[in-house]
């Protein structure tokens, strides 16, 4: 199980949308008050950024129903898909006021806006992988 391909980009999956909870998304500047926005700001996205990576680490113990497992990192590519669209929306409103404030306003967007779009590649990845080993399971029991 720990030593397949999928496990690894699932295992990463994890750690970047761990990431992203706790990591500020977006950090501003207000007449010298400085602030950032994370995931939890809102319960609701941090939940879905949380439940992003729940799924895949669930996925891991489900080795032996590889069609299950490909079934829940598919609702992860949707779960990552809203929440790379929440992030986005909400850490450019949040820079956008920050710089409609006047001049002292700054506002910048940090790297873990991204953090989504990795992961939706490495859940592509997973599921390539656990459908090339259902292939040859499959391709096994026709010999026998």
């Amino acid at each position: 199980m720990w030593q397949r391909k999928q496990t690894i980009y699932m295992l990463a999956v994890v750690a970047f949308m761990t990431a992203m909870c706790f990591t500020p998304l977006a950090r501003y500047m207000v007449d010298g008050n400085e602030g950032a926005f994370v995931a939890f700001d809102y319960w609701w996205f941090g939940g879905l950024v949380a439940l992003a990576a729940l799924v895949p680490f669930v996925s891991i113990f489900l080795f032996k129903n590889r069609l299950a497992q490909i079934r829940l990192l598919v609702a992860d590519v949707v779960l990552l898909l809203g929440a790379q669209g929440f992030a986005l929306w909400y850490a450019i409103g949040f820079k956008n006021v920050a710089q409609a404030a006047g001049e002292v306003g700054v506002g910048y967007l940090c790297t873990p806006v991204i953090f989504p779009l990795i992961c939706i590649l490495w859940v592509v990845m997973a599921i390539r992988a656990i459908w090339k080993d259902e292939m040859l399971v499959r391709s096994l029991n026709r010999i026998r």
